[in-house]
């Protein structure tokens, strides 16, 4: 069982890594041109920001490397026109900032394996549609288009691993754009959304980093922290977890069924923090969500995307609106979630 298992896994990784030579190839990346620092955005309501710490090369056209530079992060503006999407670079955090647009709530949204620039485009692209709101993608090297899936697995691991000081300065930008009111932090919420291995950057950072300095002398300037499908040990989670005292609500997705968290859970010989958490071992700060009726097997169940049949239900739908907008859940939100999952797998 466990060989047919970690095969189907690795099954699994193969087809992901050949929908990504769609995003990898000539004619996708021909959708996307690096701008100069003297260009100005035209205004789009399809835009985004994205940091990333992967090595720029401004005139090739794969102009974001499958490595990561762990010497700085780069901040982009993205804005889509005719079908073509044009990158600006931007000095700092607050001026790709104040080019999108105003009065929306903020998601900071970090990826799981598998994931070039084009592709994390596209997902940032999908949740801010789906979801109304201004998307910052921390975009890091999760994948590596001339790599076997096992290599690609320790690689992502890896360089998730890597990031997390950067991603700490991102959230320290972030709490002081907010304390001293900037103009994109007002009248909005910013929720930190974590997916799949993009929760390694969280784990390590609260394991590893000085992370009481986002709390330091304030109230928290997160509003949901949500650990989504979480690619990291279950075991003795609470104790890092329940260090995260920067976000207002931190929430716990997990689904027993979800199976490329099992073929990781083969692959480490550990329970992943995604799969199911024992009463006994929950962290007190935090709220944990079963998925398992509402989302089956399945891993990204967050958001419809175009080539799943899976669909979320409009309850579903409703809950991660809530999330992703700042806004709390109550225990009858919960219950009602939980009550809707007969129509949670009809496809459109």
């Amino acid at each position: 069982m466990k060989r047919l298992l970690t095969g189907f896994f690795l099954a699994l990784a193969c087809a992901a890594h050949g929908q990504l030579s769609n995003y990898n190839s000539q004619a996708y990346w021909s959708r996307f041109t690096l701008q100069s620092h003297q260009q100005q955005p035209a205004g789009s309501d399809t835009s985004l920001v994205f940091v990333t710490n992967r090595f720029i090369h401004p005139d090739s056209l794969r102009f974001v490397d499958e490595f990561i530079d762990t010497s700085a992060l780069k901040y982009f503006f993205l804005e889509k026109q005719q079908g073509t999407w044009k990158v600006y670079p931007e000095p700092t955090l607050a001026e790709a900032m104040d080019h999108l647009p105003r009065h929306r709530d903020i998601v900071v949204y970090a990826e799981g394996m598998g994931k070039i620039f084009t592709s994390n485009v596209e997902r940032a692209q999908l949740m801010s549609g789906q979801y109304g709101v201004n998307v910052v993608m921390f975009d890091y090297a999760s994948i590596n288009t001339t790599y076997k899936p096992s290599k690609n697995f320790r690689f992502a691991r890896q360089n998730a691993r890597l990031s997390a000081p950067q991603y700490l300065q991102l959230l320290r930008t972030i709490r002081a754009a907010r304390e001293s009111g900037e103009p994109w932090t007002e009248g909005v919420s910013i929720s930190t959304f974590y997916h799949s291995m993009g929760n390694i950057i969280l784990e390590q950072m609260m394991k590893g980093q000085d992370t009481g300095v986002l709390a330091a002398n304030t109230t928290p300037f997160v509003d949901n922290l949500i650990i989504n499908a979480a690619c990291v040990p279950m075991r003795r989670h609470a104790r890092w977890v329940e260090k995260i005292h920067f976000a207002k609500n931190v929430f716990v997705h997990y689904n027993k069924r979800d199976m490329q968290l099992k073929g990781a859970h083969l692959l480490t010989l550990k329970r992943q923090l995604g799969e199911k958490v024992p009463q006994r071992q929950r962290a007190s700060n935090a709220q944990y969500v079963n998925f398992l009726e509402l989302a089956r097997w399945q891993h990204s169940y967050f958001m419809n995307f175009p080539y799943n049949d899976y669909r979320l239900n409009a309850a579903m739908v409703a809950y991660f609106n809530r999330l992703f907008n700042g806004k709390g859940v109550t225990a009858g939100e919960l219950t009602a979630l939980q009550a809707s999952a007969p129509a949670a797998t009809a496809s459109n």
